[in-house]
């Protein structure tokens, strides 16, 4: 198989045909957030922003360069403190850093996936003030899938969220049982919303 991505359409290529990323599955799951707080922007625009930028800095920082090398914008400097914070407390050796990888159904790009302390690990980054469980462990349980589909056999799956100001990080661990079910589940959904009808006639 061959994967590509096309940027003007924000969308995955497999075999040149489109594929639904892991995200655009587990979407009917909610958003990225339980409710809003004083830590959440009220543009989500500028929150997918920060997200971009602070993805950026952690790839940066996991590839050997140096906080004062990259350019951040002040506003999430705190972000950045956290981060270093998990990274001086934690052994991470990168496997893949935000590597597209796919199936025959479908497609999308951890986060990270590492040794971490150790241990073979996909790990998924979130810069919100309340992680969306749910949702969170099925995109783990997605990537976890893509993983294996392509020779790696990862024995952890966590989400580290930030916190701003430089107040650390949570790590939450997910059960690759439950992560695995809940995406699987999500692919159904896909399925029966894709499943095309005979006219006149539901499903047969």
């Amino acid at each position: 198989m061959t994967l590509a991505f096309n940027e003007e359409k924000h969308e995955y290529l497999v075999d040149g045909r489109p594929a639904p990323s892991v995200t655009e599955l587990v979407a009917p799951l909610g958003e990225d957030y339980d409710d809003l707080d004083e830590y959440m922007e009220l543009a989500v625009d500028y929150a997918a922003e920060r997200g971009t930028a602070l993805h950026a800095y952690i790839a940066h920082r996991l590839t050997g360069g140096a906080p004062e090398d990259f350019e951040l914008p002040t506003a999430y400097e705190g972000y950045a403190e956290s981060v270093e914070l998990f990274l001086a407390e934690h052994r991470i050796e990168p496997i893949l850093i935000e590597t597209a990888l796919c199936c025959s159904q479908y497609a999308g790009t951890p986060d990270l996936v590492c040794d971490f302390d150790g241990t073979l690990t996909i790990l998924d980054y979130k810069f919100v003030s309340q992680v969306a469980k749910s949702k969170v462990g099925a995109q783990l349980g997605g990537y976890l899938s893509l993983c294996e589909e392509n020779g790696l056999e990862p024995q952890k799956l966590a989400a580290v969220q930030f916190l701003p100001e430089g107040e650390g990080y949570r790590l939450y661990p997910a059960d690759k049982a439950s992560a695995v079910a809940a995406f699987t589940a999500c692919l159904a959904v896909y399925g029966w919303k894709k499943t095309q009808h005979k006219r006149g006639r539901i499903f047969k």
